[in-house]
């Protein structure tokens, strides 16, 4: 709490710094002291992923860059199933190395999974073709019992 009234009164400016603070706002159940901003980034590998599940799965209702609450907006939303997929790209990552994730990045999925979600993981280096997107639609397939 007190980490977070100091942060708060930084009235940080870089978006990074404010989804940090709303997302630990969000985590001590307080309202956030300004309205996050976010900015909504389809890559084209999340978009190509996207596109290889609906083909697979054409009745699976799917929701792109869905805003929840006070949190970033989730890559994927798979409202009937209370999944949330992500791609995480490098940035998630410390140092881009696709092996350590940051903080903000573990803060995020720890939210989506306390308001009762089910998160999937994919890092965007394992979605370059569709032998390699396949166990994911897989997975996606056995957790929303589609198969």
């Amino acid at each position: 709490d007190i980490l977070l009234t100091r942060l708060e009164n930084t009235f940080p400016d870089n978006e990074e710094d404010q989804t940090t603070i709303a997302m630990a706002a969000s985590w001590l159940g307080r309202a956030c002291p300004f309205k996050p901003h976010y900015q909504t980034i389809v890559s084209k590998r999340q978009s190509d992923f996207r596109n290889q599940l609906q083909s697979c799965m054409p009745s699976l209702k799917i929701e792109e860059e869905k805003s929840l609450n006070s949190l970033p907006p989730v890559d994927l939303l798979l409202p009937d199933h209370n999944i949330i997929i992500e791609v995480q790209g490098p940035f998630h990552y410390v140092n881009g190395d696709f092996k350590t994730r940051k903080g903000s990045t573990l803060l995020k999925i720890a939210l989506l999974q306390k308001a009762g979600f089910e998160v999937i993981e994919i890092p965007v280096n394992q979605l370059c073709n569709q032998d390699l997107m396949k166990p994911f639609i897989d997975q996606v397939k056995k957790r929303t019992n589609s198969q």
